[in-house]
């Protein structure tokens, strides 16, 4: 970064890096590509995104949470 603030141009280290709307429209396409839109648990759709969190959250705490009865 201070390399840039040495070598940028003026107004770049005035005003700071302009977040531009190509910049804008990459991170919010990662953001959408990245995003679980729906989950079906058996035969029903979840499509609410509280939803989804309970059902992953409740999926990897079974998961990784020992057996009932051992120890």
């Amino acid at each position: 970064e201070a390399y840039w603030r040495l070598h940028g141009t003026q107004r770049w280290v005035l005003r700071g890096d302009a977040n531009t709307a190509y910049f804008q429209a990459i991170a919010n396409g990662r953001r959408r590509r990245n995003s679980i839109h729906c989950l079906w648990d058996g035969d029903t759709p979840l499509v609410r995104p509280s939803d989804i969190r309970s059902h992953v959250d409740g999926f990897h705490k079974a998961l990784f949470s020992p057996p009932l009865g051992v120890g």
